[in-house]
């Protein structure tokens, strides 16, 4: 199978590296290489798997105006399509991303796994890149974004996970089980709100290479490293201290970005993850393009219709979003008129008309 990858101009030198080293051709570098990486990976645990820095900073950016030069360069990928599948199988995605999706949403996992193989066998670097700790692991990979999406946490997302540590500092000690309905939903929103639904902007990947700046250059950028992969309680005191961060220090994280409020996103993806469990809708059926994130009606697959017309417009009732009926439940009638007596039978012909009568 034939496809493209986009990568900076840093790789193909390293690429050539490598060429040069076995004496291959690139297309056979690249096989062996991603191959091999493939392979590495499948035996390691997903959170364990490596990444490099230039997934998690989306680098280099694609153009945002149509005209825009670009930074990045084509690479053609001649390998099988099985391992395609299984390059993107062990590839890094952060939350809210998916294969195909609208722009920031779009994963990068086969982009990833080339930029990762590549760089475990020759290493490199450039104006950008310089002084970064190349590869991560998943688990702190994601933990890195998540600083950055808490660095600029809009204020509907701020009060659901203000609320969410309220409850779970109140029911600590209480099993899940236990929790009333609000109480579960609110969990799981907030859970959705960091996994599926995350939402994505260029001002996210900026204040990420400004965080990894600050924890993966110099002499502690292994232990900063190791932390983000621990997931314990000096990354808890972390990911609070940036959620909760003062003006000055909020300012300092978000530098380089510009002055906009993102609550629109924050809050589009709040209201569509509130809706998810009403309409028992699972992680396909939320797509995001120039819009946002949309809410599409799960059945039937062949016909995706958004859920929520504009004012005064009414949809079909065939296209009417329904909560999905659990496995137990007792079968629903089909649709048709509505329950009563049935409409007494009219004469097909016209009333006959009226005339004055004679004098």
């Amino acid at each position: 199978m034939e496809t493209n990858v986009r990568l900076p101009p840093c790789v193909f030198d390293a690429l050539a590296a490598v060429m040069a080293k076995q004496g291959a051709s690139r297309d056979a570098t690249v096989r062996r290489l991603l191959a091999e990486h493939v392979e590495r990976q499948e035996q390691e645990h997903p959170d364990d798997r490596l990444t490099h820095i230039s997934t998690v900073l989306r680098y280099p950016p694609p153009p945002r105006w149509r005209n825009d030069p670009r930074q990045d360069r084509p690479l053609r990928l001649r390998v099988s399509t099985d391992l395609l599948e299984r390059a993107r199988a062990i590839s890094l995605r952060l939350p809210g991303q998916y294969q195909r999706a609208f722009r920031d949403y779009q994963g990068r996992m086969l982009t990833d796994a080339v930029v990762t193989a590549v760089a475990v066998a020759e290493p490199f670097t450039d104006e950008l890149l310089d002084g970064l700790l190349p590869l991560l692991r998943h688990r702190a990979a994601r933990n890195l974004w998540r600083l950055a999406a808490a660095a600029l946490c809009t204020g509907p997302e701020t009060e659901l996970l203000e609320a969410a540590a309220d409850v779970r500092a109140a029911t600590a000690w209480t099993s899940d089980t236990m929790l009333g309905e609000d109480d579960q939903r609110l969990l799981a929103v907030v859970t959705a709100l960091e996994e599926d639904v995350a939402w994505h902007s260029p001002a996210r990947f900026q204040v990420v290479a400004n965080i990894a700046r600050d924890l993966l250059t110099g002499p502690q950028a292994d232990a900063n490293e190791q932390l983000l992969q621990e997931e314990g309680e000096a990354w808890n005191e972390l990911h609070q201290d940036t959620l909760h961060a003062d003006e000055e220090h909020r300012a300092y994280l978000q530098r380089g970005t510009t002055i906009y409020d993102w609550s629109g996103r924050g809050g589009t993806a709040r209201r569509h993850r509130h809706q998810r469990p009403r309409f028992g809708l699972d992680r396909r059926a939320v797509v995001a393009d120039r819009r946002g994130l949309h809410l599409l009606r799960p059945r039937p697959a062949h016909h995706r219709h958004p859920v929520g017309l504009p004012p005064g417009l009414r949809a079909p009732a065939c296209l009417v979003a329904r909560p999905l009926a659990s496995p137990t439940a007792a079968p629903q009638p089909a649709l048709g008129p509505p329950p009563g007596p049935a409409p007494q039978a009219t004469d097909p012909r016209p009333a006959p008309r009226r005339t004055r009568p004679p004098r």
